[in-house]
């Protein structure tokens, strides 16, 4: 459990820096791009200092995948959270847990049993209730094709995790560095041509923010891989968004100041029984 509650926080905190870098005025674009740049470059440092790691196509494809997603979701989250804010935009992203899990269980063979599918419905019943209680930031301009922006989200959100659902049945732990290392050099070198063809130079602030940002992405996927190498998807996509869903409210609320409505607060309490059902099977 403990690579399941790391994930978690970081996962949240994910959420929650791109929404006060956004709250602060900052440019969250160029700020996004040294994240994976930064991390890319953590990644590759890591991968030189590991004595011969595991290398398959496997983990290079499912690796270099899951980095085009991360990097093309980036630019639908940043548009999505400034019209509806950190805590709906974590709801629509935990949401698309539902694609790894039918993944898992359609083709992987993974089988949940009543607990833990009753689970599954209260974690993806408080996400909705959490939705509906509350609502887009005040004086925040929709974005052109705005529900299409959110829906691009959750689909390249849900990718990712099927991607890391693939590794988990495809590839052995001992690849997960060269994972994070393709991952990561194709999102950061997608991101360095970004401010290439943008003609954007990182001031000393965005790097340092961006740094913060590029270790906070990279352990939250590191984490996952933790937790998905001895738990199955369906045990850990739900329980790592149920307990996304109470820090990423919590936080969202009572540090950026953003509205919710009072009945809403019962999603925490629909996440907390999830949670319970959800525990992992000894």
């Amino acid at each position: 459990m403990t690579y399941l509650l790391l994930h978690t926080f970081f996962s949240s905190l994910f959420i929650l820096w791109v929404r006060w870098v956004q709250q602060r005025g900052d440019k969250v674009l160029v700020i996004g791009a040294v994240n994976y740049i930064i991390a890319a470059v953590i990644a590759v440092a890591t991968c030189a200092i590991t004595a011969q790691p595991t290398m398959t196509f496997k983990a290079i494809a499912t690796g270099g995948a899951n980095g085009l997603c991360y990097f093309v979701a980036y630019f639908f989250l940043i548009a999505a959270i400034a019209w509806q804010g950190a805590a709906n935009i974590a709801v629509i992203g935990r949401l698309s847990i539902l694609l790894p899990i039918l993944v898992g269980i359609a083709f992987f063979g993974e089988r949940p049993g009543t607990a833990h599918l009753t689970g599954i419905l209260l974690a993806c019943a408080a996400l909705i209730v959490l939705g509906k209680g509350s609502s887009p930031l005040q004086d925040a301009k929709r974005p052109a094709a705005g529900y299409l922006v959110v829906t691009a989200f959750f689909l390249i959100a849900g990718s990712s995790r099927v991607i890391q659902t693939m590794f988990k049945h495809l590839c052995e732990p001992s690849e997960q560095t060269v994972f994070l290392l393709c991952a990561f050099m194709v999102a950061g070198l997608s991101a360095f041509g970004l401010l290439l063809w943008r003609r954007e130079v990182p001031t000393g602030k965005e790097w340092l923010l961006g740094a913060g940002l590029g270790i906070t992405n990279l352990l939250q996927t590191l984490f996952i891989l933790k937790s998905l190498e001895s738990l199955p998807g369906y045990v850990v996509f739900p329980v790592t968004s149920a307990g996304s869903l109470l820090l990423t409210t919590l936080a969202a609320v009572w540090f950026l100041k953003e509205r919710l409505r009072f009945h809403s607060y019962a999603a925490l309490a629909i996440a907390i029984a999830a949670l319970a059902l959800l525990q992992p099977t000894a």
